[in-house]
């Protein structure tokens, strides 16, 4: 199980990183996959007091609001959109205070909701969502790959996942954190520079 988590953690976050701006609307779904599996696994894991992906309810729970949340975020852009604000604000909100040193709970928990509401709230407000999109797949995306690498080689746990998120998941490993901060700021770069350059080549082949 954790080799095929690690696997699919760093080619779905690659992915995201990579061409969450361009490939948005394909991508959509993709995302809402991912956080319904997350927060459905978590769900049963805390109801039941059970380790994270330990129980074939969890995963049964997980895939099927991961189901859920695919087709709401493939059918309705502006609520996909809400869907990447407050998951990603989520995550890096609690993770970082985790990574901070804190235990997780309510005021990891209160952290990533202040941030989320925060990126939700301009995420409705904001009349072209591109770079605030380009900026939640980059670093997004690059915490689930790095979070996923961490699964595979083995130094994180997936149980190690509960209450953290993907962010969360690299505390204690200082160069990890580093490591994503910059490869997100990458991605970032790429996916804009990407977004312009296509932007310019359809300019170019609109007749004077």
């Amino acid at each position: 199980m954790p080799i095929v988590l690690g696997v699919a953690g760093i080619a779905l976050g690659t992915l995201v990183a990579a061409y969450g701006t361009r490939a948005f609307y394909l991508l959509l779904p993709v995302w809402g996959a991912i956080v319904g599996f997350l927060l459905g696994t978590e769900l049963v894991a805390a109801v039941f007091g059970e380790r994270l992906f330990a129980t074939l309810l969890g995963w049964i729970v997980g895939i099927g609001l991961g189901v859920m949340l695919a087709v709401v975020a493939g059918l309705a852009f502006r609520i996909a959109v809400l869907i990447l604000a407050l998951s990603v604000g989520y995550w890096i909100g609690s993770g970082l205070l985790v990574a901070l040193g804190l235990e997780p709970g309510l005021l990891t928990s209160a952290g990533g909701a202040v941030v989320a509401a925060a990126l939700a709230i301009l995420a409705i407000v904001a009349d072209g969502p591109r770079l605030l999109v380009a900026a939640l797949t980059a670093w997004g995306g690059a915490a689930i790959g790095f979070a996923g690498a961490l699964v595979l080689i083995g130094v994180v746990e997936p149980a190690g996942l509960r209450g953290v998120g993907p962010v969360g998941a690299l505390r204690g490993y200082p160069l990890a954190m580093v490591a994503w901060l910059v490869a997100g700021a990458l991605a970032f770069v790429f996916q804009w520079t990407e977004t312009a350059r296509l932007a310019d080549e359809q300019l170019d082949g609109v007749p004077a």
